[in-house]
């Protein structure tokens, strides 16, 4: 048997035992990690240095939006620049008008502040990316206009304007930073993912279709994959921010992902039909392996040849070639009716048609993938519109009342206590809450969060008792941070531990008693401190107690797919085709929410990818009930079915407590029509039988759902 290589030359067995063997702690060494490190520690103790100079009071607030601006690449640190500029200078002035309306009035204050930071979660739950962001630091800015302003109402107009003065210095200094220093270009960092991911998807198709890897590893090969998807619209955002000739074709790289997803799904079947054949039908599963193993041949070509997507002509005439031999094998194979068993033969028309579709799906992504990006220095893209909102107007909804009802609860708890230190113990659970965005589970990264920041604020305790009394002038105070700094930058720089890095560096850095006028005041230090350590606890607490998901969203694609495209297709009311795609964009939007390793999202992500090509089959089932070459009992079984097929459907995604019997009847339907047209299949081979045989691999994909995807059918996914 061979094996399919990555393109390191190691098979996937062998990455994945590798993986198993890192350190429990990795953080990135390469040189581009350690050149991002230096270039955020430069700007961090650029922009302190420039907040010194213009004597602002609060200067660690401008290193503090470095480490949080960092970003590897220059349109990923503009992009989140401009956005973060924009939600400053939004908040900033929102807060300036919430001081001078109520600063006489507490309990208006803090109500109206809570309610303006709810609007602002609203906005970020239904923009996306550094858009979301720009919406939730309006928020944070906001918050802390008011509330520091609300302190000494005259003063309020000097606070906003030191407060958004060091923050845009920040912004300044890591902005200008990734631009001029060895930058790194979101547009080149996509170029390469897609030419690497698409490399590794024809790689990945290759295992599926040679059986060359245990199921185990096979399956840790499609979860990377699902992984690599989830960047791509990320990095696409970025390079709008850079030059022209960088700028990502959105629409395009948007097919791309749902035609990555689609293979994806049609791969993982066809590794388990075909481990199903080999056993069940030895003489079908002779006759197509030289014609699967022809067009691994080519995929591993195609894999290999670097310029597959610069210029994908030849790689779309190899598929094309792969295609033909794989139909001609198809061809052969309906030439043995009467001679072997009706299921396996049906199976094996089955798996080589679903190989087709696989080939044709990736040419589809070798056609977006090379169109996502257009090279030319001279051609200036037209910006497109934004791509619709990734959350539903209730989910956003739930999320802009949880952000609050928290701001409203601690500001209580911090009135009600007169407690000295409680901004510090609302900003921290404000800055928490920027967790509570955008995904399922925002307790595991707010937890690194808290346990990195509370290593900070530990070195910067060290820092200011230990080391800051013994210096003088600038240049040792950047010599004393930079230890903490730049292990923080790698950190920051490798994805795995990013927020672990942020925060050590921006916290260290921030707490470290870097004002104009150094006072080390330990009791201060340790009420601050504690203060804000306690408003993220209670955040979280708050989060865990109050979840807000994409549950409600996910029972909507799946009662959408299964009471209304479905039938729609069997029904013949709308195109196989335009189903199946809403039926995977659906899944595409949802895609950033899903964790795999959970057997739930496993279950949805699986179901829904086989529920699209379920259209498909539904669309070649009505084609061959309508081809006159088939027998007039034939037409008439898949008539009936297909009618009786959408009814149960709709009742399926209808029931509640009954759904077990639902299911059952669905599944019935199908077995009783497979059973028919195993008996109505012509003895000859002709014209005849090949519709019957079509029919039967088209009614063999969907009684599989019901083995391979019946999680997916029992429940709709909206309920506990």
């Amino acid at each position: 048997m061979s094996v399919s290589r990555t393109t390191d030359g190691r098979t996937a067995a062998e990455q994945t035992a590798a993986a198993s063997w890192r350190p429990s702690f990795p953080v990135d060494l390469g040189w581009r990690n350690v050149v991002f490190s230096l270039r955020t520690a430069a700007a961090a103790l650029t922009a302190l240095a420039i907040a010194y100079w213009m004597e602002f009071s609060d200067p660690q607030w401008a290193t503090l939006t470095v480490y949080l601006l960092a970003q590897p690449t220059v349109g990923a640190a503009v992009a989140k620049g401009a956005w973060r500029t924009v939600g400053t200078l939004t908040g900033g002035l929102a807060g300036l008008v919430i001081v001078g309306l109520f600063s006489q009035a507490p309990e208006l204050l803090v109500g109206v502040t809570a309610l303006a930071v709810g609007v602002c979660f609203y906005m970020g739950a239904r923009l996306r990316n550094y858009a979301a962001y720009a919406a939730m630091l309006a928020s944070f800015t906001l918050l802390l206009v008011a509330y520091e302003g609300s302190m000494d109402p005259l003063a309020a107009w000097s606070v906003a304007t030191d407060r958004m003065g060091e923050i845009l210095i920040g912004i300044a200094c890591i902005t200008v930073a990734s631009t001029i220093v060895m930058p790194r270009y979101a547009g080149d960092a996509l170029r390469e993912g897609l030419a690497g991911t698409f490399s590794a998807l024809a790689l990945y198709v290759a295992t599926a279709l040679r059986l060359s890897e245990p199921p185990a590893v096979f399956a840790a090969l499609r979860l990377r994959m699902v992984a690599s998807v989830v960047s791509f619209d990320a990095l696409r955002s970025y390079a709008l921010f850079e030059a022209p000739e960088m700028r990502a074709d959105g629409p395009a790289l948007n097919r791309s992902v749902r035609e990555f997803l689609v293979v994806l799904a049609i791969a993982r079947g066809l590794y388990f039909r075909l481990d199903n054949c080999r056993e069940d039908g030895r003489a079908v599963h002779e006759r197509m392996r030289p014609a699967l193993d022809a067009a691994v041949a080519r995929i591993e070509r195609i894999a290999a040849d670097p310029s597959a997507l610069t210029d994908p002509h030849p790689a779309r005439r190899e598929l094309l070639q792969a295609r033909t031999a794989l139909a001609a094998t198809a061809v052969e194979l309906e030439s043995m009716a009467g001679t072997v068993p009706f299921e396996p033969l049906a199976n094996g028309v089955l798996i080589l048609r679903r190989a087709g579709d696989l080939l044709h799906g990736l040419s589809m992504v070798v056609v977006s993938e090379a169109a996502s990006i257009r090279r030319s220095a001279g051609t200036r893209t037209t910006r497109r519109p934004s791509p619709a909102p990734s959350e539903g107007r209730g989910e956003a909804l739930l999320i802009a009342l949880r952000a609050a009802a928290i701001i409203a609860v601690l500001s209580g708890v911090w009135m009600a206590t007169a407690w000295p230190d409680g901004f510090s113990f609302v900003t921290g659970a404000a800055v928490t809450l920027f967790f509570a965005v955008n995904q399922d589970n925002p307790l595991p990264p707010a937890r690194t969060f808290l346990v990195w920041t509370t290593i900070g604020i530990l070195a910067a305790y060290a820092l200011m008792v230990l080391v800051l009394p013994s210096l003088e002038g600038f240049e040792a105070l950047a010599v004393a941070l930079l230890p903490v700094l730049v292990p923080a930058g790698l950190m920051a720089g490798t994805p795995s531990r990013a927020w672990a890095g942020i925060a050590l560096g921006g916290f260290t850095i921030s707490q470290v008693g870097t004002s104009n006028v150094f006072t080390p005041n330990e009791l201060a230090f340790f009420n601050n401190a504690l203060a804000m350590l306690l408003g993220m606890v209670f955040c979280i607490a708050l989060l865990t107690a109050l979840p807000v998901n994409s549950r409600a969203r996910r029972g909507q694609c799946w009662e959408r797919a299964l009471g209304e495209l479905l039938p729609a297709v069997a029904r013949g009311r709308t195109a196989p085709r335009a189903a199946a795609g809403n039926i995977v964009g659906m899944l595409a939007n949802l895609l950033p929410r899903l964790a795999l390793d959970r057997q739930r999202d496993e279950d949805f992500f699986r179901g829904t990818l086989a529920a699209s090509s379920c259209a498909m089959e539904l669309g070649r089932l009505a084609e061959v009930a309508a081809d006159r070459a088939t027998p007039p009992e034939t037409a008439a079984t898949l008539t009936g079915f297909l009618a009786g097929f959408a009814d149960a459907l709709e009742r399926l995604a209808r029931s509640r407590g009954d759904r077990a019997a639902r299911v059952a009847e669905t599944e019935a339907l199908v077995t009783g029509a497979r059973a028919a047209l195993a008996a109505q299949m012509p003895a000859a081979p002709g014209e005849a039988a090949r519709a019957v045989l079509k029919a039967g691999a088209s009614l063999r994909f969907i009684a599989d759902r019901f083995d391979i995807d019946r999680a997916y059918l029992a429940r709709s996914f909206a309920e506990g």
